[in-house]
């Protein structure tokens, strides 16, 4: 009987994991896109010859890139105590775990899509698998979008009861908030 106990302690426990690092994954991904809407706001492309009511210039990656760079480091950061993360402290980067894409729907950011640290993306990472198109959908709106996968270990690893690894994965969007500066909902 104890070993079934044993068991089905360990199984909730590990539920209870997989719970709240979806969690820690999700504000990551939120926080990310955030702070990318915040840069984007404060800094737009082409600023000051262009302002944030005309439509976003031809996209240079010079300036997208270090946004994309910016919010991969916000979720290596904000998940770096979690299990199967590579953090490194010195470049505050996690290349290849957790993986991130962010693509910025200004309809110009070359660089949706693509992998920060230049992470091949698994088969498992469904939701990045697809990645984004930098369209606004029809809207002058601008939005930020972050997708993350995370590889979760199960503590429990039988060879008859086993959760296997575990693939968590989060999108989160921020709208760029427009009306902060031109006083309206949607930029350009």
């Amino acid at each position: 009987m104890i070993p079934i106990l044993v068991i089905l302690v360990v199984g909730v426990a590990d539920f209870g994991r997989i719970f709240a690092h979806g969690l820690a994954v999700e504000a990551a991904s939120r926080d990310a896109a955030e702070i990318v809407a915040s840069e984007y706001l404060a800094n737009p492309p082409g600023a000051p010859a262009v302002s944030l009511a005309d439509p976003a210039p031809v996209g240079d990656p010079t300036y997208y890139d270090p946004l994309h760079l910016r919010a991969a480091r916000v979720v290596c950061a904000e998940t770096r105590s979690l299990p199967n993360t590579n953090y490194d402290p010195l470049t505050t980067n996690c290349p290849g775990m957790p993986l991130v894409l962010v693509c910025i729907h200004d309809s110009q950011d070359p660089s949706c899509g693509l992998e920060p640290f230049g992470a091949p993306i698994p088969a498992e990472c469904g939701g990045l698998a697809t990645p984004p198109t930098n369209g606004q959908d029809g809207s002058g709106a601008r939005w930020v979008e972050v997708r993350v996968c995370y590889r979760f270990s199960a503590i429990l690893q039988l060879p008859i009861i086993s959760f296997g690894d575990i693939w968590l994965q989060r999108t989160r969007s921020f709208v760029i908030p427009c009306y902060f500066v031109l006083g309206t909902q949607e930029c350009g």
